[in-house]
C-alpha cells in the first residue's frame, strides 16, 4: 500500500477514468484536483492565475498530508499540471508515493479524445502539446509512464495494479 497514489497526463489521456476505476477498486479516499480548484476557479479554466493554481495546489498538500497523518493509504490525486506532478517528489518526499503518468502515442487521438469530451478543457492544442512534453520528458521519482493510447481503461489499470501489488510494468 501506498500513502499517495498519483494519476497523472495530459487531458484526454484518460486519467479521471482510470483514477475512478482505481478508487473503485481499492476503495480509497479519491480526490480530483479540478475539485479543489473550482474553490477560487472555474471549470472551464477561463479565471486561472498563477497566484490561485499555486493557492489550490498548497490546499492539496494539506489535504493529502491530514488524510495520511489520520493513517489512510492509496489516496488517489487526479487532474494535476505537468508542472504540480514534477513537484510532487519534493512535496510529498517523506511519504510512500507513486505517479502513473498516462500519455497517448499519436497527436490524432488526444486531439479526438480532446475535441469530444465532456469536461471544461477542450484545448486540443494545448492538449495536445501538454501530452508531447510528457513523453518527452524524463520521469521524476516514482514515476512510471504508461501508454494509454489503446483505450482501454481497464487494461491500463490492470498495469497499475500489477506495479502496486509489487509485479514488474512491462
Amino acid at each position: 500500500m501506498k500513502d499517495l497514489i498519483v494519476i497523472a497526463g495530459a487531458p484526454g489521456s484518460g486519467k479521471t477514468t482510470v483514477g475512478e476505476l482505481l478508487h473503485a477498486r481499492l476503495q480509497s479516499v479519491y480526490i480530483d484536483f479540478g475539485d479543489l480548484r473550482v474553490w477560487h476557479l472555474d471549470r472551464e479554466w477561463k479565471k486561472a492565475s498563477q497566484d490561485e493554481e499555486a493557492m489550490s495546489f498548497e490546499n492539496l498538500i494539506f489535504v493529502v498530508n491530514n488524510y495520511v497523518r489520520h493513517e489512510y493509504k492509496n489516496v488517489i490525486v487526479t487532474d494535476l499540471k505537468d508542472e504540480k506532478v514534477q513537484q510532487i517528489p519534493g512535496v510529498f518526499q517523506n511519504l510512500d508515493f507513486v505517479i502513473f503518468s498516462l500519455f497517448v502515442e499519436t497527436d490524432e487521438e488526444i486531439s479526438r479524445r480532446v475535441a469530444v469530451r465532456n469536461s471544461g478543457f477542450k484545448n486540443v492544442n494545448a492538449a495536445v502539446a501538454w501530452n508531447r512534453a510528457l513523453i518527452n520528458r524524463a520521469c521524476v521519482a516514482n514515476e512510471y509512464k504508461i501508454d494509454n493510447t489503446h483505450n482501454d481503461p481497464q487494461k491500463t489499470l490492470d498495469v497499475i495494479l500489477q506495479h502496486l501489488e509489487g509485479i514488474s510494468l512491462k
